[in-house]
């Protein structure tokens, strides 16, 4: 996964014959590379604004679920909350999760869960996919969030 990213990223920087800076999927997909290599993976902090930007694009699309998650590693937990909120008024239960995890990340566990509540727990795919972002978090927010607490919460 990693080799991949880092020979998509080689090959955008290359392209000579079309000018990015005039692509705004293609600045989006950059934004998007960005914050899953730099900060989902590396935890660089200083590159959270592509998270946000990559966020953002994704709000304005409404895709509110994919949205909260990268507001979530972006570090804006308030605007993971409301486009979370947004997904599940849809039917995005998914997004539960990533609201549970903003609540984690501003200290209100019992609000956590709630939203961890509506996910059920009948999938392990569901499963799988709630650990792994458990991980990122914990890997993103050292300080603040810590994966056996989240796991415990969720569990409930």
């Amino acid at each position: 996964m990693k080799k991949s990213i880092l020979l998509i990223l080689a090959l955008l920087g290359s392209a000579s014959a079309v000018d990015l800076s005039k692509c705004d999927k293609c600045s989006i997909s950059k934004e998007y590379m960005k914050c899953g290599y730099y900060v989902e993976q590396k935890a660089d902090l200083s590159k959270q604004e592509a998270c946000m930007i990559y966020a953002q694009s994704m709000e304005e699309g409404n895709n509110n679920g994919r949205a909260a998650w990268y507001y979530l590693v972006g570090g804006d937990f308030q605007a993971a909350i409301r486009t979370g909120e947004n997904a599940l008024k849809v039917g995005e239960k998914f997004a539960a999760e990533h609201i549970a995890q903003a609540y984690i990340l501003q200290g209100n566990d019992e609000k956590a869960k709630e939203y961890f509540a509506m996910l059920g727990h009948n999938s392990p795919d569901v499963d799988l996919m709630v650990q792994k972002h458990f991980e990122i978090l914990q890997k993103v927010y050292p300080e603040k969030f810590k994966a056996d607490t989240a796991n415990n919460l969720y569990k409930k």
